[in-house]
């Protein structure tokens, strides 16, 4: 019994000498918490779907910086993505439909604060495709007035993500007119051409018009009458 008790006294003994060093410890965290990044995360990162927009929120006080935008098909790891550099607090992302991807940001605060940590990722479906790639499925309908009438028209379509400028031209050249010299249709899946003559065999090319005025190759599909 008396050598429990005097086990107990020299475990007392260290507890009290210990304990004013446990107290400066504790303060010392307190006063100096771990520092952390200058750079503020993005937050409330969304997707707006039809145009395939990615946004998020940022404090406007921080001062100025631009934001790093990462992407690439679901599950990716992040350096192997896809990088943008934006200015604003939003980004038309060029997708694929019926593709799953993960989106990130983070904004740079330039030399003196960094680089946030990395917000997301959030996990999306494109329903649209907005990369730039040159339309496909072109084809066309034909009408006349009668059977009698020397010219027809032409409806010509092709697969369109509906939201960008597409740019067509119809003629009997076998060589497409330099990018910028078509006629631009807005939104566009069709375009219609009356008062074709008949007897003549006509090029029809489309191409898409892409971010920074840039076009993609041409597509082409000869319209005749029959």
């Amino acid at each position: 019994m008396k050598k429990i008790y005097f086990t107990l006294s020299i475990v007392g003994l260290l507890a009290t000498g210990c304990s004013g060093s446990g107290d400066n410890i504790a303060t010392e965290v307190h006063n100096n918490p771990p520092p952390q990044p200058k750079c503020e995360t993005p937050t409330s990162l969304s997707f707006k779907p039809l145009y395939n927009i990615f946004s998020w929120s940022s404090n406007s006080g921080q001062g100025t910086g631009f934001f790093e935008v990462q992407y690439g098909e679901q599950g990716f790891t992040l350096g192997s993505g896809t990088v943008a550099e934006v200015n604003n607090t939003s980004y038309s992302l060029p997708l694929f439909t019926g593709k799953k991807y993960d989106l990130y940001v983070r904004k740079n605060c330039g030399t003196a604060d960094g680089k946030s940590n990395w917000a997301g990722p959030i996990t999306i479906l494109s329903e649209n495709t907005t990369a730039c790639v040159k339309p496909e499925y072109v084809h066309y309908t034909t009408s006349t007035s009668s059977v009698y009438d020397p010219t027809f028209s032409a409806t010509v379509s092709w697969d369109s993500d509906g939201l960008s400028v597409y740019e067509v031209y119809l003629g009997t050249s076998g060589t497409p007119p330099a990018p910028g010299n078509g006629d631009p249709i807005n939104q566009g899946q069709m375009a219609v051409f009356p008062n074709l003559n008949k007897t003549i065999s006509y090029m029809f090319y489309v191409r898409k018009r892409c971010a920074n005025n840039t076009y993609t190759d041409v597509t082409s599909q000869v319209v005749k009458w029959n």
